[in-house]
C-alpha cells in the first residue's frame, strides 16, 4: 500500500492555460451573426411600427422610435463584433479550452473525463456557409456545458469524433481496474459465504 502524501504544490510550476494559442472561429461565422441580427431587427422593426401605430393617438415622436431603433441595431452589431474577436478554443491531450466574453472574459478548461456527450448542431444560416456548432455536455450540469459555434462542418465532425473517442477511452476500464474489481467481487463473495456458514453453525 502506498504511503499517503499531501505536499504543497509549487504554484509557479503549474501549467498555465493562458499561454495556450487558441484557434479562432471561422471567418464566415460573422456573416451568420449578421444574418441573425438582420432577422431579429426585422421583427423588432415590425413590432416597433405596430407599437407606434397603437400610440398614434398620443402623437409620439417618430424620430424617437427611428433613432432608438437604429441605435439599438448599431450597438448590437458592435457587441457581437467585439464578442467574436474574444472567442477561441483549443484541444489539448487531456482537456478542452474555450474562451468567450466581452467585459468579463470566461475561460473554461474541461477535462475529457468530465465530458458526458457531444452533439453537432447546424442552424439554417450556418448550413449556408458549411458551419456548425459543437454542444459539449459535462458532468457539471448546465453551468458546465459549453457551445463552440462557427466551426467548419468538417472540422466540427473531426473534433466531435476525437472527443467522443477520448470520452470512450476514459470510460473503458484498464486491465488493472478489471483485476481490482474482480478481486473486490471475489472478496465480497467470500465474505458472504463466510457469513452464510456462520448463520448455519448458529442454527
Amino acid at each position: 500500500m502506498q504511503d499517503f502524501t499531501n505536499e504543497n504544490l509549487d504554484l509557479s510550476r503549474l501549467p498555465k492555460y493562458e499561454t495556450v494559442t487558441l484557434s479562432e472561429l471561422h471567418k464566415n461565422y460573422w456573416k451568420v451573426i449578421l444574418l441573425n441580427i438582420a432577422v431579429f431587427m426585422l421583427f423588432l422593426g415590425l413590432a416597433s411600427y405596430l407599437l407606434f401605430f397603437l400610440l398614434k393617438s398620443s402623437n409620439p415622436e417618430p424620430y424617437l422610435f427611428i433613432g432608438g431603433y437604429l441605435l439599438f441595431g448599431i450597438l448590437l452589431v458592435m457587441f457581437y463584433a467585439i464578442s467574436i474577436k474574444k472567442r477561441g478554443y483549443a484541444i489539448r491531450e487531456k482537456d478542452l479550452i474555450y474562451k468567450s466574453g466581452i467585459v468579463s472574459i470566461s475561460t473554461s478548461v474541461i477535462p475529457f473525463s468530465r465530458i458526458q456527450h457531444i452533439t453537432l448542431n447546424e442552424g439554417i444560416f450556418s448550413r449556408m456557409f458549411n458551419l456548425a456548432a459543437l454542444h459539449i455536455y459535462t458532468a457539471g450540469g448546465i453551468s458546465g456545458n459549453i457551445v463552440i459555434p462557427g466551426l467548419d462542418i468538417e472540422l466540427a465532425k473531426s473534433i466531435k469524433e476525437e472527443l467522443t473517442k477520448q470520452v470512450n477511452h476514459q470510460d473503458t476500464p484498464t486491465p488493472h481496474q478489471n483485476s481490482k474489481e474482480h478481486s473486490l467481487e471475489k472478496s465480497q463473495k467470500n465474505n458472504d459465504h463466510q457469513e452464510l456458514s456462520k448463520d448455519h453453525d448458529g442454527n
